[in-house]
């Protein structure tokens, strides 16, 4: 992946840039203006395990919520685990609420929710009581759109995201009336290929077999018009710079316009659809 940079720097001559941009989207994925069903009520919900996960398809919520969706974040976690951040974990807890509070604001969400379940126990938890919070959290803001990561990889391997995406499916599978479709973010492999090299968090933790890695997208969603909201949310989780810098490279070092530009599109399956 050394034509990356390259890339990036040829972007105004054309040709370089744009034969790396194909080479990193799977142009066989159709293109959505957003993910709701025709005809179902304009209210979604994105359920993650920490604050900052909505990064992963900040695009694609900015861009309903600015057309008029109601969103909903919901945060199992304040994320008061994360390591090297200066913090001790009472003090990152009120940080990280505070960065999900913020980072709603920003995308233009309408309501935003941190739940008290631990940061990096969440196999541990009782699967009743996170079962219940979801289900209650869906039944109070009745979306018909719930994102949310997947229940093998969780994008890269975290067991906490990996856990969220187990219990979201459950609770939709099981009930959750409202929701029409559950979509689960995902990356096309050529993007996986590219993140294995480049970020530690996917080299540590993404699965070695192929086939056990995340599901195939179904669908993406084109970003262009909203990376300079989702740059701007980068900063707006400071105490996580670390960690952002690896799962977003090069993105502290090149131009919003053109970053999300090369990476303009957001991926996702579609697990649940009535």
């Amino acid at each position: 992946m050394m034509w990356l940079l390259p890339a990036l720097a040829a972007a105004k001559g054309g040709a370089t840039f744009w034969l790396a941009r194909k080479q990193l989207n799977d142009d066989g994925v159709p293109v959505a203006r957003d993910l709701l069903a025709d005809g179902a009520p304009r209210r979604a919900m994105a359920i993650w395990a920490h604050p900052d996960d909505e990064i992963t398809c900040a695009g694609a919520l900015a861009g309903m919520a600015r057309a008029g969706v109601d969103l909903t974040l919901v945060y199992l976690t304040a994320g008061e685990a994360a390591k090297d951040t200066g913090y001790t974990r009472e003090e990152l807890a009120r940080v990280r609420r505070a960065e999900a509070q913020a980072a709603g604001a920003h995308l233009g969400a309408a309501h935003v929710e941190v739940l008290d379940f631990p940061d990096g126990g969440l196999t541990a938890s009782d699967p009743a009581a996170a079962r219940a919070a979801i289900a209650g959290l869906i039944e109070r803001f009745a979306p018909s759109l719930v994102i949310s990561f997947d229940e093998k990889v969780g994008f890269y391997g975290h067991p906490d995201h990996v856990q969220t995406g187990r219990w979201v499916r459950e609770v939709i599978e099981t009930g959750a009336p409202s929701v029409r479709r559950l979509y689960q973010a995902t990356l096309p492999r050529p993007m996986v290929a590219l993140a294995l090299k480049l970020v530690s968090a996917f080299r540590d933790n993404y699965p070695k077999v192929p086939e056990d890695g995340l599901p195939p997208p179904t669908v993406a969603v084109n970003i262009v018009a909203q990376g300079r909201r989702k740059r701007r949310l980068l900063d707006i989780h400071a105490s996580q710079a670390k960690v952002i810098a690896d799962v977003q490279p090069y993105a502290d070092r090149v131009p919003h316009w053109l970053y999300y530009r090369l990476f303009d599109r957001e991926y996702f399956a579609l697990a649940v659809d009535r």
